[in-house]
C-alpha cells in the first residue's frame, strides 16, 4: 500500500524548487518553501527503490541568476552516480525510508579502550582485490577475508580511508562529492556494514577518515547556493582542493551556523548508522575553527554507547593528507 513519503530540501535563499523522480516519469512536482528554509512536498509511494532529484533556481555565482538546475539531494543516503547522472536513490520498506535491511549481529561485542589501539590505516580499493586478480580494486568483502591476518598482525582497530561517495571508481576519497553517501564501488551499504559488523566481532574498532574542510566542486551544496555553505576563494591557495566550508558563517535569520549544521548531521548520520567507533578529521589545520571543532566533537560524544575515539591526526604539526 502507498503511503506518504517527503521530500524535503533547505535552501533558504533559493527562489523555487521541484521534486523530479522516476516515481514521477521525472516530471516536476512543486515544493513549498516554508519559514524555517525548507522546500517540501510528499509523494504516495509503495515499497520500493526509486531514484530522484531536485530541481532548483540556483543561488551560485557561476550560474546564470536564478537558473534552474538538477541537483542531487544532498542528505542522499545512496547515489546511483555509475549511471553518469548522480541520480540519489531512496528506499522504501513498510512506509519509511531505509538505507539497506542490514541487521547487525555484534553490538554487544566489547571493545579496546582507546589507550589500548593499535590503529591500521586502511585504504578498501588497494588493500585487497582478491587472491585471484591482484589487479582487481578491493572491495568491502574483500577486507572481510583479511581481518584474521589483521588480527594475526596485533591490529585492534582499523581506520578506513575516506568513503563518502567520490566521482568514478577509484580515489583515496579526499574528493567526497555525496557526504551521507557510501562509495558505491567498494559494495553495497549493507557490505561496509557486514564489515563494520565483523570487525567488531572479533574485537576490531573502525574509525573513518572524516573529509569536512572540503568537498569536490560539484557537490551538490555548490550547485545550489555556494557563497551560503563555502568561502568564495580559497583561504590557502597552496593547500586547496576544492569549495571550503565556511565554518565562520552565521545565517541571524535562522539562528544557525549553515555549515555547522550540514556537517554535524552528517557526521550523526554515519555514526548512528554505521556504528561507527570515532572519526578522523582530516585537514583541522584548514578547518581552523577550534569552536566547531570543539562542538563536533561534544556532539559526536553524544551519540555513542561506547567510548568515542575521535583523533585528530593532521594538526598544526602535520600537513594535510593530498587528495587523488
Amino acid at each position: 500500500m502507498a503511503k506518504p513519503i517527503e521530500f524535503n530540501l533547505f535552501a533558504p535563499y533559493n527562489k523555487g524548487a521541484a521534486l523530479i523522480g522516476s516515481f514521477s516519469d521525472w516530471q516536476e512536482i512543486p515544493m513549498e518553501k516554508g519559514d524555517d528554509g525548507y522546500f517540501r512536498t510528499s509523494v504516495e509511494l509503495e515499497d520500493g527503490v526509486y531514484k530522484y532529484k531536485f530541481r532548483i533556481q540556483s543561488n551560485s555565482w557561476f550560474f546564470e541568476p536564478e537558473q534552474w538546475v538538477d541537483v542531487t539531494d544532498p542528505y542522499a543516503t545512496d547515489v546511483d552516480e555509475l549511471s553518469g547522472k548522480d541520480d540519489g536513490v531512496i528506499r522504501i520498506k513498510d512506509g519509511e525510508r531505509i538505507t539497506d535491511r542490514y541487521l547487525w549481529q555484534h553490538d554487544d561485542k566489547p571493545l579496546p579502550a582507546d589507550h589500548e589501539l593499535v590503529i591500521y590505516e586502511l585504504h578498501v580499493g588497494d588493500f585487497s582485490g582478491g587472491e585471484d586478480d591482484p589487479y582487481a580494486r578491493g572491495k568491502y568483502k574483500h577486507v572481510i577475508e583479511k581481518l584474521d591476518y589483521l588480527c594475526e598482525l596485533g591490529i585492534n582497530a582499523i581506520e578506513l580511508m575516506p568513503l563518502k561517495e567520490y566521482p568514478g571508481d577509484y580515489s583515496w576519497g579526499y574528493n567526497p562529492r555525496h557526504f551521507f553517501a557510501a562509495e558505491s564501488s567498494y559494495g553495497s551499504t549493507a557490505d561496509l556494514k557486514k564489515l563494520i559488523d565483523e570487525c567488531h566481532g572479533k574485537g576490531i574498532r573502525v574509525i573513518l577518515d572524516g573529509i569536512y574542510n572540503h568537498s569536490e566542486a560539484s557537490a551538490p551544496l555548490t550547485q545550489i547556493d555556494h557563497d551560503y555553505w563555502y568561502h568564495h576563494e580559497p583561504r590557502d591557495p597552496d593547500n586547496n582542493w576544492g569549495p571550503e566550508f565556511n565554518y565562520e558563517h552565521y545565517d541571524e535569520k535562522l539562528d544557525i551556523h549553515p555549515a555547522w549544521k550540514f556537517t554535524g548531521e552528517a557526521i550523526r548520520f554515519w555514526i548512528s548508522e554505521y556504528h561507527l567507533d570515532g572519526i578522523r578529521f582530516d585537514a583541522a589545520r584548514q578547518i581552523a575553527n577550534y569552536d566547531f571543532m570543539h562542538w563536533i566533537v561534544q556532539e559526536a560524544k553524544k551519540l555513542l554507547a561506547r567510548s568515542l575515539f575521535i583523533t585528530l591526526l593532521n594538526t598544526f604539526l602535520k600537513l594535510p593528507a593530498l587528495p587523488m
